[in-house]
């Protein structure tokens, strides 16, 4: 069975990180893997992913003779599987079965191009959080038939599959970071509207305004990691500061790429006490994700797709109970401002969190003063994460929410081809 992966496999980003997790998922099944790496964005590639993964280089050569072969005939290479790891308008069908592994989904709709790709060859959709799931099928748009001329409702046209981000172990490093304060909170985001940034650091200032000993840290870039890249990080990030410059609190800078095991110090900096976010909402939150999953108390808005990973059984006067085990951020909802609109990403008729201010400063206050409670809760969270979202059992889960049934318990190839070949027509007649 001819499986294509097309997927920014080789960059830092979390679509990188979720085209890995697709890779490992197939590898050592017997089927013929050919690989069609993409880029994502400005992040940067990470060439160290041929180390570890060894058939990788293999399978994207065997992609290039493919598309070599297939020019020199003048014909469309032939694969009985697609997998696209990516955003939904991207996609263009290229096998007999189609999957769209996707993550973008940061409001509370998708667009309506990515409803209407449901209906031109994408079979199934597999994504990271509930948030998302709820996003393509709970989202529709009235559309006029042309051969009728009555109007008819679009909704999404294939199922949607939930798997997570699996945890990645690391070994942690000597950071050698100097840090004055002995209390820190961390925030690792991109700078953008989304991610909240701004409002994260003028809270912060305002809240510790009279404390020496707390910190915030700042792990950001605004796209490269070149040295330009970092003046303007900090140029604005002081254009921040200097307006507060009777706060005692510090504020720090950390830019630029990182390893995984750097990142993972980072949250296992004995110094670092909390991890904040003040996003208008997430398709995941990777870094939440690990924060969680590093024992780190999380303060967050209480919306959106890192609400997956932030409950836990938790006992509590006596009885076992799921909690949500972080300092939950209060919020209103209300539409995306008119400058962060992106045609087919970020549609202008959806909306996403407002995290309240007062509500963060009282959380970042109540994580301050009651952090072995906290530490307690980010405890319980950490087993419970590292038990539910092992790397063995999510790509268990991506390769079941990959492959139909019959795809999966196929006896031989013969049988594989009669069934896949019947499977597909009564689709088509759909």
């Amino acid at each position: 069975m001819k499986i294509l992966i097309e997927a920014p496999i080789l960059t830092e980003s979390g679509y990188g990180q979720h085209s890995r997790l697709v890779y490992e998922s197939l590898q050592g099944r017997g089927f013929d893997i050919y690989v069609g790496a993409l880029g994502w964005g400005s992040t940067s590639w990470n060439f160290e992913n041929f180390k570890q993964y060894g058939e990788l280089k293999n399978d994207m050569l065997k992609f290039s003779q493919v598309i070599e072969n297939a020019k020199a005939q003048n014909q469309d290479p032939q694969f009985d599987i697609q997998i696209h790891v990516g955003i939904a308008n991207e996609f263009k069908k290229k096998a007999k079965y189609s999957v769209l592994v996707t993550a973008g989904i940061e409001t509370d709709r998708v667009s309506s191009d990515w409803l209407i790709r449901t209906y031109q060859g994408i079979d199934k959709i597999i994504v990271p959080s509930e948030h998302s799931q709820k996003g393509f099928l709970e989202t529709s748009y009235e559309a006029r038939n042309n051969n009728t001329g009555q109007n008819t409702i679009i909704g999404c046209n294939c199922p949607v599959d939930v798997v997570p981000y699996p945890v990645r172990h690391a070994d942690p490093v000597d950071l050698g970071l100097d840090l004055e304060t002995d209390f820190n909170f961390l925030t690792v985001a991109l700078l953008g509207p989304r991610k909240n940034i701004e409002n994260s650091i003028v809270w912060f200032l305002q809240e510790f305004k009279d404390d020496s000993n707390v910190g915030l840290i700042l792990k950001t870039a605004r796209s490269k990691h070149s040295v330009m890249d970092r003046n303007i990080t900090e140029e604005y990030i002081k254009s921040i500061t200097d307006r507060y410059t009777d706060s005692k609190c510090k504020v720090y800078l950390i830019h630029g790429a990182m390893t995984q095991d750097e990142i993972h110090a980072l949250y296992l900096h004995p110094k670092m006490k909390a991890y904040l976010s003040t996003t208008h909402g997430e398709g995941y939150g990777l870094p939440i994700f690990e924060a969680a999953y590093s024992g780190l108390p999380v303060v967050a808005t209480d919306w959106s797709a890192h609400l997956d990973f932030l409950s836990a059984p938790y006992k509590e006067g006596g009885k076992i109970k799921d909690k949500k085990l972080f300092a939950r951020v209060d919020y209103s909802l209300g539409p995306i401002p008119q400058h962060v609109v992106w045609k087919d990403i970020l549609v202008e008729d959806s909306q996403w969190a407002y995290p309240a201010e007062t509500s963060v400063k009282a959380k970042m206050r109540k994580v301050y003063e009651n952090h072995g409670m906290y530490s307690k809760w980010a405890t319980a969270l950490k087993i419970n994460v590292l038990e539910t979202h092992s790397e063995d059992k999510v790509r268990e889960k991506m390769y079941t929410a990959l492959l139909p049934e019959l795809m999966r318990n196929a006896l031989n190839p013969k049988q594989v081809d009669d069934e896949i070949d019947q499977m597909f027509a009564s689709l088509s007649d759909q």
